[in-house]
């Protein structure tokens, strides 16, 4: 109670301070004449930092703060600045999400957001939905994404499948890569460091003539890596070369055709298991997904944009003979196919009416051989194919341009499991006076089986249902002495029902599980070349049927960032990742499983720039500064202190 009590009085302190200096903003502006088209806000004074624009929370282009849902967005420049080479390491910085490798340097990154499954997150790269069709859960695995031709990342966290349907239950990630601009520009970079890491990146983009605009990006990475198994003897390599294309045209005033090809190849040596060191044992992944859009502008409140996706993943895994172990063959592939018209209507400035309808059709096959001590084994699963239609309106209402309302409603209908209807509303309030903005979000959610869970021939069962949720947070964000510090905090309750597990060797609805916990953040920008960056998460998990909880999930959470500009041509980052104690699971020889206990961590990472002239510029970074010494999955290796560097030139 004590702290509750100074928590509110410092909080008091605080506001009061901030209107004072909102007074005397007042005061000077009086005597200035208003800019020319300002808002009444910034007449009087008082300015509110919208935020950055993002377009996966309501899709259209919309104001973070004029959304009630929690908002991440991460620039090219956040990137740059952070000198993180893949997108699993600049995830754990976000709010809510908790990310977990099995091995470092190319082994499977999961993400779950607030609690939930990994599967129940939706991830896109340039909009195409990119989850696995033939894992086990449907998850995307992060491990070989790559940061290099990003132009930002969207996060949403909260119920998202009313506007795109099932995997959205926890909420999505939209991975967005560069759009061609201006004068044609070219890039080149070169990074080397531990382990034998090499990176080379080449990019080019552009526009011209007012209508043709292009984004080429190849990259290619090569590691000898570390063990995949904790205290292992033998390296496992990483090899990844990735290729991504957007090209844009303008064919009339008012419409416009666009495409993006995003393509993945890696290959990585993998152990038998936790702490199984094994050689010649690989695994290889090829991933290409694909996006055509037509976008027009009807008239001055009507638009429209009719798009065909196409996402393609095959994995395979090939184990050489061993005397232990055995052998292992397998391969998957999956695909899915979408086409999708959305309309958007705005009939007045503060309204935007959205919908839409979706067709998607996804399959895959599989194919599983072993032979080890418990005898030779095969597995089969067929090419099958299951198809979703899904329609779905959004309203997004302002008004007084300080409350946001925006509710939605979808219907899917399912070949397998039939009809699922889920809504949402979502609100936002700004007090410009006192720099606040309160924010609440309730929906439900659903999660269709995978064709795994569907028709593998040993745990397969066609009789599943979806899994459903329901799904609310609330919080606000409070801006200090002109956004010099600013404050959030959010509470969020997931309830997850119909939860899918095995009982007598076949898949089921029994589960039921409850997420729930607080995100609380802070940055301060004492200096405009200086900021202060933390958040802390609180996640408490329980799986109803054991009163267990949730494997691989930290009851806590804290990421800590320093970013300097220290001079006009250098930059410094420095950035700590904590990670507390969690639950994880261990099987023998005789596939009992035993929960265990992992111990919480921190790692502190280290980054620098310098511009050596207006084209080059010199970099490099320490990874695990203080070589702690540490495992995210029970089993599994991760890099100790790791240094690298680099040099990039732009034309």
């Amino acid at each position: 109670m004590r702290r509750a009590i100074f928590s509110f009085i410092v909080m008091g302190v605080l506001i009061a301070a901030n209107q004072a200096w909102i007074d005397k903003a007042k005061a000077a502006s009086a005597e200035e004449e208003p800019a020319a088209g300002a808002t009444e806000e910034e007449i009087s004074g008082i300015k509110y930092d919208l935020g950055n624009v993002i377009v996966s929370a309501t899709k259209t282009e919309t104001y973070q703060a004029e959304i009630g849902s929690s908002t991440t967005v991460i620039t090219a420049e956040d990137i740059k600045k952070s000198g993180k080479l893949t997108v699993e390491a600049v995830l754990r910085d976000v709010p809510g999400l908790t990310v977990m490798q099995t091995g470092a340097l190319g082994g499977e990154a999961s993400v779950f957001m607030r609690g939930a499954n990994s599967g129940q997150t939706l991830v896109m790269i340039d909009g195409v939905e990119v989850n696995d069709p033939m894992s086990t859960g449907r998850a995307f695995n992060f491990a070989n994404l790559l940061t290099d031709d990003i132009e930002r990342i969207e996060v949403v966290r909260g119920p998202q499948s009313t506007l795109y349907g099932s995997d959205a239950m926890a909420g999505l990630i939209n991975i967005i890569t560069r759009k061609g601009e201006g004068k044609p520009k070219a890039e080149a970079s070169f990074e080397g460091g531990s382990h034998g890491t090499f990176t080379e990146h080449f990019g080019l983009n552009g526009a011209a003539i007012d209508k043709f605009d292009y984004s080429f990006s190849a990259t290619r990475l090569d590691s000898s890596g570390i063990s995949k198994a904790y205290n292992g003897s033998e390296n496992d390599p990483y090899h990844n070369t990735s290729l991504s294309t957007k090209l844009g045209y303008k064919i009339f005033d008012n419409a416009k055709l666009s495409l993006s090809v995003n393509y993945v190849d890696a290959r990585t040596g993998v152990d038998y298991g936790a702490n199984q060191d094994l050689s010649n044992y690989t695994s290889w992944s090829k991933d290409l997904s694909t996006k055509f859009a037509f976008d027009q502008a009807i008239n001055s409140w009507w638009t429209h944009i009719l798009s065909f996706s196409y996402h393609d993943i095959r994995r395979k895994d090939k184990q050489e003979w061993d005397p232990v172990y055995g052998y292992v063959n397998d391969w998957y592939k999956g695909n899915n196919k979408k086409a999708e018209w959305q309309h958007n209507i705005s009939p007045v400035k503060w309204n935007i009416l959205t919908a839409g309808f979706e067709y998607e059709d996804e399959s895959g096959s599989s194919y599983y051989e072993s032979d080890g001590a418990y005898g030779p084994y095969s597995n089969k699963q067929d090419r099958k194919s299951i198809d979703n239609m899904g329609y779905y309106f959004q309203d997004q209402l302002k008004i007084w341009n300080r409350l946001f309302i925006t509710p939605g409603v979808r219907i899917d209908d399912h070949e397998i499991f039939g009809t699922e209807t889920t809504y949402k509303i979502s609100t936002a309030f700004l007090i410009t006076e006192t720099g606040t903005r309160l924010k609440g979000n309730w929906g439900t959610g659903f999660k269709a089986p995978t064709l795994y869970q569907l028709y593998d021939p040993t745990y397969g069962n066609v009789n599943l249902k979806a899994e459903e949720s329901k799904s609310y947070d609330f919080g606000f964000e409070q801006n200090f002495f002109k956004d010099k510090l600013s404050f959030d905090l959010t509470y969020f309750h997931n309830d997850f029902r119909n939860m899918l597990d095995i009982s007598n060797s076949k898949y089921i609805n029994v589960g039921k599980a409850i997420t729930k916990g607080f995100e609380v953040g802070a940055k301060i920008k004492p200096l405009e070349n200086l900021t202060f960056g933390v958040n802390f998460t609180y996640t408490d998990t329980e799986d109803k049927e054991t009163g267990l909880e949730l494997l691989r999930r930290p009851k806590r959470q804290a990421n800590f960032d320093i970013n300097w500009g220290f001079l006009p041509k250098a930059n410094l980052n420095l950035g700590v990742n904590y990670v507390g104690a969690r639950k994880d699971a261990t099987w023998d020889a005789s596939y009992n499983k035993t929960i265990i206990t992992q111990k919480a961590y921190a790692i502190v990472r280290m980054a620098a720039s310098y511009d050596i002239t207006k084209h080059f510029q010199v970099f490099g970074r320490v990874e695990n500064l203080f070589d702690k010494e540490y495992q995210e999955v029970y089993g599994y290796g991760t890099l100790g202190r790791s240094f690298y560097a680099g040099i990039k030139g732009s034309f």
